[in-house]
């Protein structure tokens, strides 16, 4: 499976490519934590959970509603280790993600709900947003997660301020966005079957307060390592190589008004999901003789 794809995104309020809004004071505390617990900031204090839920940045506990918040760092060990967008699950709770089509096309479920059917046109009850822009198409919604500042999943209808196919909620993926100072940063990693994962991203202020710019990319690749028990060849699935990467230009002209234009591209060549029958024993949960890892 080869997918190409590119997107070009002009972020704003409605159908306008650009957003006036008026400016707001600045939270006592800004300071994201992960929602499986928040941590003392103090004598009796607690770490404030930054959520934008409401299209605002928001103190979680004034929201009404049910939400989980995964921070910078925390996403970024998530996705060290060469994972996709399906490894959300396992991390945040109500959240279930699973894909027939390897690397691409995953499904959504927030609390049970969701569509089973993995047609490519197929409509799902959870919606992924990145950067306020709806990645409706499911093969948009497996785009890479790198270069992210908060990761936020709203369960429950989002409908009001999100728009249609999100009775079961979304997936809000917010990224890092240019800034007035310079900064890079980046990670790479190395595994097993020759499996690489590297990305970063650096913020170029061409005219400090007025033009910046963000660059960021992801590569992950791996080799083959799952054996054909039928043919008998050893070592000729599993493999898979991505490049993606994203342009964001921020043109700030006065206080009350923002720009922000971005694009994306991905090159993925992957293989579809490997399924293994037959490897559960009858009345119990323990892995029989038939399974092979490889």
């Amino acid at each position: 499976m080869t997918i190409r794809s590119t997107a070009a995104r002009f972020l704003g309020a409605s159908t306008l490519a650009f957003a006036a809004f008026a400016a707001q004071p600045a939270l006592a505390q800004d300071v994201d934590a992960e929602t499986s617990g928040t941590a003392e900031a103090g004598a009796g204090q607690l770490n404030t959970i930054i959520v934008t839920a409401n299209r605002r940045e928001e103190n979680l506990q004034d929201v009404a509603v049910s939400a989980a918040t995964l921070d910078a760092s925390t996403v970024r060990t998530i996705f060290d280790a060469g994972a996709e967008i399906t490894a959300l699950a396992a991390r945040v709770p109500g959240l279930f993600v699973e894909s027939s089509n390897g690397r691409a096309a995953p499904r959504f479920y927030i609390r049970g709900l969701g569509n089973t059917d993995f047609d490519l046109a197929a409509s799902q009850p959870v919606s992924v947003v990145m950067d306020d822009v709806v990645m409706e198409n499911v093969t948009l919604k497996s785009f890479p997660i790198f270069d992210v500042e908060r990761i936020e999943v709203l369960r429950g209808p989002q409908g009001t301020l999100f728009g249609r196919n999100t009775p079961a909620g979304i997936v809000k993926i917010d990224t890092v966005k240019p800034g007035d100072e310079f900064a890079v940063d980046g990670s790479v990693s190395y595994g097993s079957f020759n499996s690489i994962s590297a990305d970063g991203g650096v913020t170029l202020p061409l005219a400090p307060g007025v033009v910046s710019l963000r660059l960021s990319g992801l590569w992950q690749q791996r080799d083959n390592w799952v054996d054909n028990g039928f043919t008998g060849e050893e070592d000729v699935y599993g493999a898979y190589s991505e490049v993606a990467g994203r342009a964001q230009l921020l043109i700030t002209p006065g206080d009350r008004l923002s720009i922000l234009g971005s694009y994306s591209i991905r090159d993925l060549d992957g293989q579809s999901t490997l399924f293994r029958a037959n490897i559960l024993g009858p009345g119990d949960n323990e892995l029989n003789d038939n399974y092979d890892r490889d």
